[in-house]
């Protein structure tokens, strides 16, 4: 029988494709959190308060779609538009090309990825996090706590996975991490159902 975190942990992990980047920083930066940074309430948590106010928008136009679907259709035009404005304003200043995506294995809590060059235990890392399917970019501050060699029959080049447990994240980050999260293990779940019944 799984125990209560256990079962948090199996049930909130998803496989996903994102765009990342890090640094190692040292243990006196870690420690500040991200407040040192001066990125708190800048661009990096745009995606969070912009994802809460399109939540607020569309239920009003959903009340308003029967009476003028036009005025709905315009919102969303209007919408894309704001996005894309803000996902242009995101990556100034970032260390992250949205469109070098790779394969994680991702959680509120933490995230796993590969790479070739090993990383030590312990070690502190500033890592950039753009979801594509979210179009959220953050600043989360994790710590390394396993890398496993994936050696492939002596084939090079020698694979490392990595994982990091989250130490600091920004609470609107963190809620639309939660979010993101859940969404996508809620699609993951409905399209393995529907290859199940094909």
């Amino acid at each position: 029988m799984l125990n209560a975190t256990t079962e948090r942990r199996r049930f909130f992990r998803i496989n996903d494709t994102v765009s990342m980047s890090y640094r190692q920083i040292d243990e006196a930066t870690a420690n500040l959190g991200l407040k040192s940074t001066g990125i708190i309430g800048s661009e990096f948590s745009l995606a969070a308060t912009l994802d809460v106010l399109s939540q607020e928008a569309m239920r009003i136009m959903q009340r308003m779609e029967k009476q003028s679907p036009e005025i709905l259709e315009l919102y969303r035009i209007l919408d894309a538009k704001v996005n894309a404005v803000a996902q242009a304003t995101m990556f100034v200043g970032s260390h992250v090309n949205a469109q070098n995506c790779q394969d994680v294995n991702l959680s509120a809590s933490g995230l796993a990825f590969e790479q070739v060059e090993p990383l030590t235990i312990g070690q502190n890392l500033a890592i950039e996090i753009y979801l594509p399917s979210s179009l959220a970019l953050m600043r989360i501050y994790g710590r390394v706590i396993s890398c496993r060699s994936n050696d492939n029959a002596g084939e090079e080049p020698v694979n490392y996975t990595v994982s990091v447990d989250f130490t600091h994240v920004n609470e609107e980050d963190q809620e639309l991490l939660i979010k993101h999260v859940v969404r996508m293990q809620w699609q993951q779940l409905r399209d393995s159902k529907a290859q199940s019944e094909i």
